[in-house]
């Protein structure tokens, strides 16, 4: 690898307003694998904050990069330098933690190419503080070598209703529940909560990110034959914040319920939004449980098949999911 030069790092900025097999994520058709599986901002010692990897041909996309991506990523077979795309959901921090990490190890790499990096508004200024984050490492330097190529980094931003092609893979978005208001509306924040789905080839791969129940969403999804969801264990869950050894402050604890009742989803609506799309495969993740998932996982498994009919999978980190035609 050569080594870099000091130098300033530029930023170039663009608007645009099923059985889980743990193996090494495959070339070729569309394929996506789970690296971290977590609700966050839990921290585990098993599993890594939300991120994906969707691959097809020799293309790696990163879709929401949780804190602990790179490392997963290196799980799977594959580099930074590879990672041509990243897409963001959200910018809770569980989603976003790993980005630093990976616009920081493609500059120590001198990795070739562009990334591109997709998400709601507001991804502008998380990129752009990113990159003033790094300047005293330029300042500091790695000897001599190759200077920084100026264009390393492009946001692109969207929001609900994108629709755009990308490498002959069909992208689209809408704008889902998981920042509304009580009353039922998006919040005005200056930012969106996107579901995105990909198409290509005749596969679908429909992803919700962070969400409450959302008739957008499933619409979006419908005719997708995989599903990736996020999912929480609401009675557990909220048996623990309302416990005796409950580490949530007792005048937050309303608000926060609430909030995770309307602004996530519970295994039976996950089913019930896989069934109505007609999809195959609904794979849970995000998994805002207590305790371990494997020992959750039959009862989370059992209440999406009280709505859903396909199969069901609760993802580990590193498994991978083809997308079936």
């Amino acid at each position: 690898m050569p080594l870099i030069q000091t130098t300033a790092m530029m930023l170039l900025l663009g608007a645009l307003g099923a059985t889980a097999v743990h193996a090494e994520a495959p070339a070729g058709p569309m394929s996506w694998t789970t690296l971290g599986t977590a609700g966050g901002p839990v921290i585990r010692t098993d599993r890594s904050q939300p991120a994906n990897l969707l691959t097809f041909d020799k293309s790696l996309w990163l879709v929401d990069c949780g804190d602990g991506c790179l490392e997963r990523l290196s799980g799977a077979g594959a580099q930074p330098a590879r990672v041509s795309a990243v897409f963001i959901s959200h910018l809770h921090m569980d989603h976003i933690g790993g980005l630093q990490g990976l616009i920081g190890v493609r500059w120590m790499q001198n990795a070739p190419g562009v990334l591109t990096i997709y998400g709601p508004p507001g991804i502008e200024q998380v990129v752009a503080g990113i990159i003033q984050s790094l300047e005293p490492s330029t300042r500091i330097g790695f000897g001599g070598g190759g200077a920084l190529p100026k264009d390393t980094v492009k946001v692109v931003v969207l929001k609900g209703g994108s629709d755009l092609i990308v490498d002959g893979t069909r992208i689209r978005t809408v704008q889902n529940a998981h920042f509304d208001t009580d009353a039922g509306q998006p919040a005005d924040n200056g930012t969106q909560s996107l579901s995105y789905r990909f198409d290509r080839d005749g596969q679908g791969i429909g992803y919700t990110g962070d969400t409450g129940p959302s008739a957008a969403v499933t619409n979006l999804f419908r005719g997708s034959d995989l599903i990736v969801s996020e999912v929480i264990d609401l009675p557990g869950v909220v048996a623990r914040i309302e416990g005796a050894n409950s580490t949530t402050p007792p005048q937050f604890r309303a608000g926060l319920i609430a909030h995770l009742k309307t602004q996530h989803v519970t295994p039976e609506e996950a089913g019930q939004m896989a069934a109505e799309a007609g999809a195959k495969t609904l794979v849970l993740t995000h998994l805002s449980i207590i305790g371990k998932a494997d020992d959750l996982a039959p009862k989370l498994i059992s209440e999406a098949h009280n709505t859903f009919a396909g199969t069901v999978i609760v993802a580990h980190d590193l498994d991978v999911f083809p997308a079936a035609k």
